[in-house]
This record gives C-alpha cells, sequence and structure tokens, in this order.
C-alpha cells in the first residue's frame, strides 16, 4: 500500500512539473492572453480591415495566427480573414540583367574606377579599369545589375546566388548612373551553413525605396571566393509597403565581452531581430546560434556586421522562433562593452472583419490550443478586387497609453547548466528514490520483526 501510495504521489508530481493546467476553452475571450476593445469605424459597412498592433503580434501562439477571435458583448464570435501579407501584396517584382565583373573591382565605389560593358560571341560581360592595373581573367568579385528599366522605387532585391559553406559573405551595394561615381546602397552579410544548400535569413536585401530608374546597381563581395550571382529579381511600389513592426526588449546581458545569450518568451510571430551598438566598440561581426533546448546543439541561424553609428543590423530568422539564442561576436575583435540593444521585428499582419452581432466588440489573442477559424477572403468578402480591399475602412484597437511595452528577456543558462524543466525531473526522481528506499526500509523492518 505504501509502495502504491509512493508512486501515485510520484506520477502526480512529475506531471505537474511537465506540463501546466489543461487548456482553456478557446471560445471564450477571458482565456486569451490579450483581450482589447475593438471599435469598428464609425458609419462604415459592416466589413473593414483591421491591422494588428505589437502587443497582439507579440501575444500570438500559433504560426498560422489560429489563436486570434473577434467577439461581441455576448461572447459570440465575429467572422475573420486574413488579408494576407500586406508588405507584399504591395511590391511587384520584376527580374534584372545580371552581368559579373572581370577586374579589380574592389575599387568599386571609389572614383578612379572606370567600367565598360562589352559583347562577344559567348557572354556579355563587365571589364574593369582603374588606377590598380589593367582588367584581368580573375574570377569575378563583383557583379554589375541593370536597372535602368525601373521606374518605380526599388524597396528589396533578391538574389539568386551560390556562396561558400560556413562563412559568411559581406555584400556591399552602390548605384550609380555613368558606371564612373558610386554612392553605396546597402550592405547584408549572407551565410550559408555546411549542413545546407539554403542561405540563412534568404538573399533578400531590403532597399529604402530607392529611384534606380536609369542607373547601375553594383554588388561586392571582398576576399571571399565561390560566389556565384546568377539572377535578380527587384521588387518595386510607388508607395512604400508597411514597415516591419518594432518592440523593444529588456534583460539582455552580456555572459562575457564576445557572447550575449537571452531566452525568449514563447512568440510564434517573430520574424527578425534588430541589433544596434550601445557602446564604442567599433566594427564588429557577429553570429547568431539558437535551440530550443539545452541538450540540442546550437543552430547557426544568422550573420551580420554591428558599425558605430548604424541605425541597425537586421538579422532575419530563417524558421520558427526558437526558446534560447546566442550571439557571438568574431573574436578578432575586443566584442562587446555593453550589451547592444535589442530589438524583435513582426511582420505587419491585416485582418478582413465583418462585424455582426453586438457591440462592443474585443479582439482577443494568445491561445496555443485555440485552432484557426479564418474564413477565405474569397468567402468574406466575393469578389472584391485589391484596390477595393485596399480603401476598406479601418477598425481601431484600443492600445494602452503611454510607451510600448518591452518584451522581457531571460539571460539564458550558460552551457552546461540546467534549465527548470531538467531540475524539476531530477528532483522527481530523487524524490521518487527517497520514497522508494523509505518504503523497502519499512518493509525489510516488519519482515524481520515477523520473523522473530
Amino acid at each position: 500500500m505504501i509502495i502504491r501510495k509512493a508512486a501515485l504521489a510520484l506520477a502526480l508530481f512529475a506531471a505537474a512539473s511537465c506540463h501546466s493546467a489543461g487548456p482553456d476553452d478557446p471560445g471564450k475571450p477571458g482565456s486569451y492572453a490579450v483581450n482589447l476593445a475593438l471599435e469598428p469605424a464609425a458609419g462604415a459597412a459592416p466589413l473593414q480591415r483591421l491591422a494588428l498592433p505589437a502587443p497582439v503580434l507579440v501575444a500570438v501562439k500559433r504560426p498560422d495566427l489560429g489563436d486570434i477571435r473577434v467577439f461581441d458583448s455576448t461572447g459570440r464570435q465575429v467572422a475573420l480573414a486574413l488579408a494576407g501579407n500586406s508588405a507584399e501584396r504591395a511590391l511587384n517584382s520584376a527580374s534584372v540583367p545580371v552581368y559579373p565583373v572581370v577586374g579589380p573591382a574592389a575599387t568599386l565605389g571609389e572614383s578612379a574606377l572606370s567600367i565598360r560593358i562589352e559583347n562577344n560571341a559567348i557572354a556579355r560581360v563587365v571589364t574593369v579599369e582603374s588606377a590598380a592595373g589593367p582588367a584581368t581573367t580573375a574570377s569575378p568579385t563583383a557583379s554589375l545589375l541593370d536597372t535602368h528599366d525601373l521606374r518605380e522605387p526599388v524597396h528589396a532585391i533578391a538574389l539568386d546566388a551560390d556562396f561558400p559553406a560556413d562563412r559568411p559573405v559581406t555584400l556591399a551595394l552602390y548605384s550609380s548612373a555613368n558606371l564612373s561615381d558610386w554612392q553605396p546602397l546597402a550592405e547584408k552579410v549572407l551565410f550559408r551553413p555546411a549542413h545546407g544548400p539554403a542561405l540563412l535569413g534568404g538573399a533578400r536585401i531590403e532597399l529604402a525605396g530607392v529611384d534606380l530608374h536609369g542607373r547601375y546597381v553594383g554588388i561586392v563581395w571582398r576576399g571571399a571566393k565561390g560566389v556565384a550571382l546568377n539572377g535578380a529579381r527587384a521588387f518595386t511600389a510607388v508607395t512604400a509597403p508597411p514597415a516591419r513592426i518594432a518592440v523593444g526588449t529588456t534583460g539582455a546581458a552580456l555572459a562575457d565581452a564576445h557572447v550575449l545569450r537571452f531566452d525568449l518568451p514563447a512568440m510564434a510571430r517573430l520574424a527578425a531581430l534588430r541589433l544596434t551598438e550601445t557602446g564604442p566598440d567599433g566594427v564588429v561581426p557577429v553570429r547568431l546560434f539558437g535551440r530550443n533546448h539545452a541538450e540540442e546543439p546550437w543552430t547557426d541561424l544568422a550573420a551580420t556586421t554591428l558599425r558605430p553609428g548604424a541605425s541597425g543590423a537586421t538579422l532575419d530568422l530563417p524558421g520558427p522562433p526558437l526558446a534560447s539564442y546566442r550571439l557571438v561576436a568574431d573574436r578578432r575583435t575586443a566584442g562587446f562593452t555593453t550589451a547592444p540593444k535589442l530589438e524583435l521585428l513582426f511582420d505587419p499582419v491585416e485582418l478582413l472583419v465583418t462585424f455582426s452581432g453586438t457591440p462592443p466588440y474585443r479582439l482577443a489573442a494568445g491561445q496555443a490550443t485555440a485552432r484557426a477559424s479564418y474564413l477565405t477572403p474569397g468567402e468574406i468578402a466575393p469578389q472584391i478586387t485589391p484596390a477595393a480591399l485596399a480603401a476598406l475602412p479601418q477598425a481601431r484597437l484600443s492600445a494602452p497609453t503611454g510607451s510600448p511595452p518591452l518584451v522581457t528577456l531571460q539571460p539564458g543558462a550558460a552551457d552546461g547548466e540546467l534549465e527548470p524543466r531538467k531540475l524539476a525531473l531530477w528532483a522527481a526522481l530523487l524524490l521518487g528514490t527517497l520514497v522508494l528506499a523509505f518504503a523497502a526500509i519499512r518493509l525489510l523492518r516488519k519482515t524481520g520483526v515477523e520473523g522473530e
């Protein structure tokens, strides 16, 4: 009997250590992490747009946005549809010609550079002449994009490229109208891990709506062999697409001058991290690693370079957010004197809402067990055009007053330390061992007494 009770107590303790209470009812507004008052646009039709603010995006637990609901005053669910990625909908894309550059392309961006476009029977290439010497037949260390025909502002350039494995490659972009005078345009670090062909974070370089009509774009990768640009697409739009939503953080601390460790609270829609230097640290290349559990190895996620005075460097996450991250500064540098500023970036999300039932309305978000219940845009708004969708009135959420809330990060345990879940399991195992030992001693004593 004692052993049976001990086993039951042990099972209950282990279950309590590993699992939280049973899931709440997703049909009840109170079971969600965030509840905000939602006000339809006055005097408008029932079908309206709703842009999700930062508190909602932070609270969402499901990658499919399934844990978002709109309820009326009686708790009745209101019909919703996802409007899609509003940033991507606003962009047009076009392929642009790519020419390899042969010659001392390291001078790209300097006034001494002169480029000549040539034709021959095999391929169209670019040769370079500069003060450094005549053109050579060495492997290209740059490419030229012909963006003359792009009439809309350019918001991004996506590259079809081959990169060496396990080596960060820094691409520097310049633009020119005459192939002689060059202006800096952008910079991005691209990285392909040794275990796969995919570039972490993709090969898309964001631009701030620059006018490249009648101009060329030069792309340089200095000191990196094995790079080949096979093609490029430019994403354009007259009106700038919605920017990513930035959320500040607090709590990240340096483990040492070269390592920043932090754990994220559960959030499913995080798209990228933005880092900004806060100390006099100069140029610092960094790599980002991540994992979900302490027993897992660290996985390469992204790489970038922090520079003094810059507006921040973005690290695009290649998949769903992980639980733990490690930012490592290049050991060739002195690292950080203070932890860099860390911001969480979310892609904008817009819903289509058909207001019905009894006002007032509430939006609820943040319930991991809630399944997606969206209608399709065609079901909620039959035969509506993209222009008509964009012109729909905008419903408003009651955002909290004051500054946007900061997300608190945990510093993260050093490698080799036990996380709370493991500590609970070890405690359960130790308790079980003690209970069984106690039961065995009692049993032996009882047997000894009866034997006498």
